[in-house]
C-alpha cells in the first residue's frame, strides 16, 4: 500500500476520489452529519471518506462526554469549555485538511482509536 493511502500519512491522497467524497468528507466534522459519509455509497468505500468520518464520530463522543460532564459543576464546566474549544479546532482542522485533498489524523486519539477500519 501506497504512503499516500495511510489514514496516518497526513498527506495529500492521489487516488481518484468518487464524485462526493470531498464534500462529504467536509461534512464529518459537522455535528451528525459524518453518517452521511458513512452510509451513502460509493462514497462509504473510499479510504480518504473512512478515514474523515472516523475523525467525525471521534470528536462527536468527546463532544458528547465534555456535554455529559457539564452536571458536575465548576470542574465539569471547565472539562467542558476545553473540550469543547479542542473538538472546534481539530474540526476546523479537519475541514480544511479535507478541503485540500489531505488525511487527517486527530491529535493525540486519532492514531489509537479507530472505529472504522
Amino acid at each position: 500500500m501506497a504512503e499516500n493511502q495511510n489514514p496516518q500519512a497526513g498527506g495529500p491522497y492521489t487516488e481518484q476520489l468518487p464524485q462526493n467524497a470531498k464534500l462529504f468528507s467536509i461534512l464529518a466534522y459537522i455535528g451528525l452529519l459524518w453518517l452521511l459519509g458513512l452510509l451513502i455509497s460509493p462514497e462509504k468505500t473510499s479510504p480518504f471518506v473512512r478515514n474523515h468520518v472516523n475523525n467525525g464520530i471521534l470528536l462527536c463522543i468527546a463532544a458528547g462526554i465534555a456535554t455529559a460532564l457539564c452536571w458536575i459543576p465548576v470542574v465539569g464546566w471547565i472539562i467542558e469549555g476545553v473540550v469543547g474549544v479542542t473538538c472546534c479546532v481539530f474540526a476546523i482542522m479537519g475541514i480544511i485538511a479535507a478541503a485540500k485533498t489531505n488525511y487527517y489524523t486527530l491529535p493525540l486519539v486519532g492514531e489509537k482509536i479507530k472505529i472504522l477500519k
